[in-house]
């Protein structure tokens, strides 16, 4: 009986869960699907949100840039800067200014430049190295002759840097008293490779030709000379210009001292000078046997020389050497360079081309050359030949029959040299020569000297 009341009690306890249970499901229901509605609204809302966000140029520019500003900071302050570590760099080539008193004093020991190593946060390095006034100050203000020890001190750095000088931070400096003293100047052209070489210069007319120079009495000493600098870049006339005044020492450098005046006035005469000379060709070393040159033509003939007067009266031709024994054939094509004389400035030609034909060599003798004399001063000596028949020659001539039937006896000239003879009976060297140059000349016999006698004219 008690049994059956307790299953009672139990079946209706189970029966009034189950209908709290399901009256209680349709209200989480709702509230579940309240719950995921919000979700849904918000998420759509933040979607459209970045949307605008990202279509919009204006806003997307902002966004864009509040992201590099971001980036930056993040890059500069990084976990290094914010623990407080120090970096450092080293920058080469900081400028020395000296200050003293240049009028009266001349110093020496001081470095043009030096290099220094600053030492701090990497922006601040970064923006020293793009800073162009800074510089090392090496203070002599009040000091008179003498040697000192000078500390160089940075200006105009970042004065967040820590700033140290490397190798020299204190430099052994000499000061000097100036003096001054006069000297002659000189003249050097400059540029000359920027004119025309056919022009020649000059020699220039200064507005003075001396100048006072102040240094310490070393300086002074070790000067050699003094020259005004002309620039002659350009010029086709006569032209006036400022012309820069430099010394140089015994080896040639230049000396940093006071010039008065830095500057002097040249004249210079601007000249094309020239001069037609014929270009003359030569053979060197021996045709092939049996054989000589019959005929050269070339495509110029003549030549003109651009050179300074003195220069011109030296040359009478130019001569071209052309390897004898290439002449292998009866016709034979040649090019060549000419060379510049020595002291010409520049040619109107400077490459021919040649062709020289060759033919069967024949000889010929032409009777009674008249000998002459040369090299000699008729002042201190009177002479005479000793065998009287030597006073005309015979001369034997090779070459083509076409050239030496040109060949007559006025065209051969015999020289008896008296260069170096004393007085008295002696031996004097013949020298035979010919206007064609394609003929071999040989005195006959194969004569090369010749019984001379020289007496003194108070004799």
């Amino acid at each position: 009986m008690a049994k059956d009341k307790k299953k009672k009690i139990d079946s209706s306890e189970k029966l009034e869960i189950a209908q709290r249970i399901a009256a209680t499901s349709p209200n989480a229901a709702r509230t579940y699907a309240t719950i995921e509605n919000v979700f849904v609204y918000i998420s759509r809302g933040i979607s459209g949100l970045l949307n605008k966000i990202l279509m919009s140029p204006s806003i997307s520019k902002l966004f864009a840039l509040i992201l590099a500003v971001l980036m930056y900071f993040g890059v500069n302050y990084s976990s290094s800067s914010a623990l407080g570590v120090r970096q450092s760099a080293v920058l080469n080539n900081i400028p020395t200014v000296i200050v003293y008193n240049s009028e009266m004093y001349e110093v020496s020991g001081v470095p043009e430049y030096s290099d220094v190593i600053v030492t701090g946060d990497m922006t601040d390095i970064n923006l020293q190295k793009n800073q162009t006034n800074s510089n090392l100050i090496c203070d002599l203000s009040g000091l008179t002759e003498g040697s000192y020890t000078i500390k160089l001190t940075p200006s105009n750095f970042n004065s967040q840097l820590e700033v140290n000088v490397l190798n020299n931070p204190s430099v052994n400096v000499t000061i000097k008293k100036k003096m001054t003293s006069k000297f002659n100047i000189s003249y050097e052209f400059i540029n000359t490779n920027q004119m025309a070489s056919k022009y020649t210069l000059s020699e220039p007319v200064f507005d003075t030709t001396e100048v006072l120079i102040r240094a310490s009495e070393d300086t002074i000493s070790s000067i050699s000379f003094v020259k005004a600098l002309i620039d002659t870049s350009g010029k086709t006339a006569d032209f006036t210009t400022e012309a820069r005044v430099v010394a140089y020492d015994y080896n040639g450098s230049l000396v940093n001292c006071d010039i008065i005046p830095e500057k002097v006035n040249a004249t210079v005469a601007v000249t094309e000078v020239s001069k037609e000379v014929p270009i003359i060709v030569r053979p060197v070393g021996e045709i092939m046997e049996g054989y000589a040159i019959d005929s050269i033509d070339l495509d110029y003939s003549v030549v003109t020389l651009y050179a300074p007067q003195p220069i011109l009266n030296l040359i009478d031709a130019v001569y071209v050497n052309i390897d004898a024994t290439q002449l292998t054939n009866t016709s034979n094509v040649f090019a060549t360079n000419i060379d510049i004389p020595s002291g010409v400035n520049s040619m109107s030609v400077t490459k021919i081309n040649m062709e020289i034909t060759v033919d069967k060599q024949v000889s010929k003798t032409v009777n009674d050359v008249r000998v002459s004399w040369i090299n000699y001063d008729d002042t201190k000596f009177r002479f005479k030949v000793v065998n009287p028949e030597d006073a005309e020659m015979d001369v034997v001539i090779y070459g083509t029959q076409k050239n030496l039937d040109a060949v007559t006896a006025n065209d051969i000239t015999i020289n008896i040299d008296l260069a170096n003879v004393v007085v008295g009976q002696q031996q004097a060297p013949l020298i035979v020569s010919g206007t064609n140059n394609l003929v071999k000349y040989e005195i006959y016999g194969g004569k090369t000297y010749i019984e001379v006698e020289i007496v003194g004219v108070d004799q």
